[in-house]
């Protein structure tokens, strides 16, 4: 090997570095020390770093960073060491997945010493799934040969001959299929002996040469295939793998020769100079074109060839670079693969069909449906003309229940006639699990009638599985093939045998879901009952209950009342004798005092012992005092009275807002003068009510339920403080009481409002049940509201609802016609 000059040297490592950039496989370059001298952008991103972060440094100081670059190290050490090429299938977790690459590790040579070390890895995650997967098909066992008509015979592709190109990001329709080996169209523009006439010049050629020579030390120790053409296409170098592979025996014997000097095939030698124009012409780089090719030993391989426009200073192209790889056992893995996943995607089709009848009859439990798609799914995964449910009746007869078919063939859903050549012996072949295929009705050995029977639906071949139930000859599935002859598979039979076992399951599960939605539907009408019953029972204890409790309470009440009322009236009567008795005695003593202004010492001294004229002005204090308790003392009895009104038990016109006095009189105890010294605000706002017709003592205990609810409500509710209150205060607890009437003035309203805590969604949708309660064990019954609802609903045939949100209180909401006339309930 001749030395060339510096500028020689470094236009060649421009050109190694051009071809190391542009390349999608993983290189490096390594000094007699494992210092990386180069890599590119592929070779970084194995090691989930930048080239800038590299270059410089050896993988034991990168290991340091944490980089799993150890493994490398021994490799590079050992090619070192012995001088000699070494692959290495390393892994490395790129983008959080572990991958693997094949890594080739090539010493440089210079005078039988290593100056330097080349690596090239390629990631072959997949590619190792394909050569298991190319291991496992391309030895047929015994116990599973392969059949006529399988989806793919492994060994027959892995020995077949390859021809053709798969070229990434090209146009494929531009490229001839066949090209006529007569066309010239691509040849050189020049004879490689005359090309000084093309304008580039001899001196740039000899240039192109010598930086050629300077390559070929680093390209006869690369693992792949190495070539350079000028701007003509004529080769001007290749490095010694591709000289072998040429069958032209030294690199050099190369120089000066075009395609059609080589022992391509007419068709190769085309298809190479159309992509070399295509490089040059673009100035646009060709990457990982796989590519038959025909080897001067006679073989067919497939390559992999990158091709790179090459540029003088200028940047004008004067010729490209390829570089090309072997990769038949990969294509042919790669094409066993997607033979392979087309045979496994028929299966997974077959096995989702499986998972989602399986799925359907436990969710649905609809035979039709179930059914219905059992016909689909298999006549279009078996691609054949008609599918068909055939259910036996009496005297091995039957109809056609469920079908699914395409155009043109006739529909035989329904009774298709008597097929008198079904005998007793075929259902008990069936019985016992017998499948038939028939691929050809004719040829089949059938009885002549049944041949005509299986003529009149347009048969020509079918596949029939019997459905059995519980030890019965249920019915059958059977797949027609309508078009013509069909020889059917293994894979065919087991198909439809799994899905008539699914047939079977869904309609044995159908008939006892029909016999349990029977036992059900009398248990719930039965149930029904008992509900009613047992409801119509709560509500009579409920009003038994309460109509009692309040018949007690009434009579309690009114004999409180009389016994009050007694002594009462006797003392109110008496308080203006009393008062006329005072006032004398008082005039009396003035008399007195005027006409002896001098009294003697004993009176005086009895006058200042008992403070006389205080006693004359408190005992004014307390004859009105005892005139107003005695006033309270009637009030609260006549009260007492007006809400137990034991004398009008029949419905009347009353006075609501009386009512509601009465009610918070006897509610006062728990409004005022509380344990916690805190007292709930009763604020009336009242509107102009006429005398609304009700029964009285009934509503009253409405009213008493609902204030008596709002009363414990706020005192289970803590309050914020007054907003912009600079004491902290906290707001009042209040409750609130409108009345109005309605728009159309033929209802009033009664609206009880707290400003408590509010009450939950969930639970206001159960406030008027029978016995639902919120509060303590003996705190509270759940009957309140219950009867409320009754009383404001069925007994005036008003409405009772509640309004609340969480946090900002509850209003409850009481509407009763004015008058009865207006009430639905009682207009029939």
């Amino acid at each position: 090997m001749n030395h060339q000059s510096g500028e020689s040297s470094e236009t060649a490592i421009d050109y190694l570095q051009l071809f190391l950039a542009h390349s999608t496989d993983a290189w490096a370059e390594y000094d007699i020390t494992g210092q990386y001298l180069a890599i590119n952008q592929a070779g970084a991103a194995m090691l989930n770093l930048s080239p800038s972060e590299i270059v410089g440094k050896t993988n034991a100081r990168l290991a340091d960073t944490g980089a799993a670059t150890l493994g490398l190290d021994l490799a590079i050490q050992q090619v070192l060491t012995t001088a000699k090429s070494l692959t290495v299938i390393h892994h490395f977790s790129v983008e959080g997945e572990c991958k693997f690459y094949e890594v080739n590790y090539t010493p440089v040579l210079v005078q039988g010493q290593v100056t330097r070390v080349f690596s090239m890895g390629r990631e072959i995650t997949q590619y190792q799934r394909l050569v298991k997967l190319a291991q496992t098909q391309t030895a047929p066992d015994e116990q599973h040969p392969p059949t006529n008509g399988s989806p793919f015979d492994a060994a027959t592709l892995w020995n077949q001959p390859i021809v053709g190109a798969e070229m990434p990001d090209s146009d494929s329709a531009s490229i001839p299929a066949a090209i006529d080996p007569s066309d010239r169209t691509y040849r050189p523009l020049t004879h490689p002996l005359t090309r000084q006439r093309t304008g580039y010049g001899l001196e740039r050629a000899d240039q192109m040469r010598r930086n050629a020579e300077l390559l070929q030390v680093v390209l006869d120790n690369i693992p792949q295939y190495i070539f350079w053409k000028d701007r003509n296409s004529v080769y001007l170098g290749c490095n010694r793998r591709w000289a072998e592979m040429a069958g032209i025996g030294a690199p050099e014997n190369v120089v000066g020769m075009t395609e059609y000097d080589l022992p391509w095939t007419d068709e190769q030698k085309v298809w190479y100079l159309k992509c070399d124009r295509r490089v040059m012409d673009t100035n646009t780089p060709m990457l990982r074109i796989k590519e038959s090719q025909l080897q001067a030993d006679g073989q067919t391989t497939w390559r992999e060839t990158s091709k790179l426009p090459i540029h003088d200073a200028e940047g004008n192209v004067i010729g490209l670079l390829g570089t090309i790889e072997d990769v038949t056992d990969r294509k042919r893995a790669e094409d066993l693969l997607r033979q392979s996943e087309a045979k496994f995607r028929q299966l997974a089709q077959r096995e989702e069909l499986l998972n989602r009848l399986s799925n359907q009859i436990r969710d649905s439990l609809n035979l039709d449906t179930t059914l219905q798609t059992v016909v689909r799914e298999v006549r279009q995964l078996l691609d054949t003309d008609r599918v068909i449910v055939y259910r036996f009746g009496q005297n091995w007869q039957g109809s056609v229940i469920v079908e699914d078919v395409i155009s043109p063939w006739d529909s035989v859903l329904g009774d298709i006639g008597a097929d008198d050549c079904f005998a007793a012996q075929y259902a008990e072949r069936y019985l016992q699990g017998r499948v038939r295929a028939i691929d050809d009705i004719h040829t089949a050995g059938l009885d002549e009638c049944h041949v005509q029977f299986l003529a009149q639906m347009q048969v020509k071949a079918n596949l029939i599985v019997p459905i059995v139930i519980r030890n019965e000859l249920w019915g059958l599935l059977i797949a027609h093939e309508c078009r013509g002859v069909r020889i059917w598979l293994e894979t065919d039979m087991d198909l439809l045998e799994h899905l008539a076992g699914q047939a079977a399951i869904a309609i044995q599960q159908a008939e006892l879901y029909a016999q349990a939605q029977a036992a059900a539907e009398q248990a719930r009408s039965q149930t029904q009952q008992l509900q009613t019953t047992l409801y119509e029972l709560q509500r009579t204890q409920t009003q038994l209950i309460q109509t009692e409790k309040m018949s007690s309470l009434g009579q309690l009440i009114a004999g409180i009342a009389h016994e009050i009322n007694n002594p009462v009236n006797f003392i109110h009567g008496n308080l203006t004798y009393i008062t006329n008795y005072v006032h004398d005695l008082v005039q009396l003593v003035r008399l007195y005092q005027r006409c002896y202004p001098q009294p003697i010492a004993e009176i005086e001294t009895k006058v200042e012992m008992i403070e006389l004229e205080f006693l004359i002005d408190d005992l004014s204090k307390i004859l009105s005092s005892v005139r107003m308790g005695s006033e309270r003392i009637r009030q609260i009895v006549l009260s007492l009275r007006n809400f137990s009104r034991l004398d009008e038990a029949e419905m009347k016109p009353v006075d609501i807002h009386e009512g509601i006095d009465s009610t918070l009189l006897i509610l006062q105890h728990r409004l005022k003068n509380r344990s916690n010294g805190t007292e709930i605000q009763v604020v009336r706002h009242y509107g102009k009510l006429p005398p609304i017709e009700c029964y009285a003592v009934q509503l009253n205990q409405v009213l008493m339920n609902i204030i008596s609810n709002a009363i414990d409500a706020l005192d289970s509710t803590n309050l914020p403080t007054t907003r912009g209150n600079a004491s902290g205060s906290v707001q009042p607890k209040t409750i609130t009481i409108y009345t109005d009437v309605l728009p159309g003035d033929r209802h009033a309203v009664i609206r009880i409002c707290d400003n408590g805590a509010g009450i939950p969604a969930e639970i206001q949708t159960r406030l008027f049940d029978p016995f639902f309660t919120t509060k303590p064990v003996g705190k509270g019954t759940g009957l309140g509201l219950s009867i409320s609802y009754q009383i404001v609903v069925e007994k005036h045939g008003g409405n009772l609802k509640c309004s609340s949100v969480p946090g900002q209180g509850t209003e409850f909401w009481i509407e009763i016609p004015i008058s009865q006339g207006d009430n639905p309930l009682h207009s029939f």
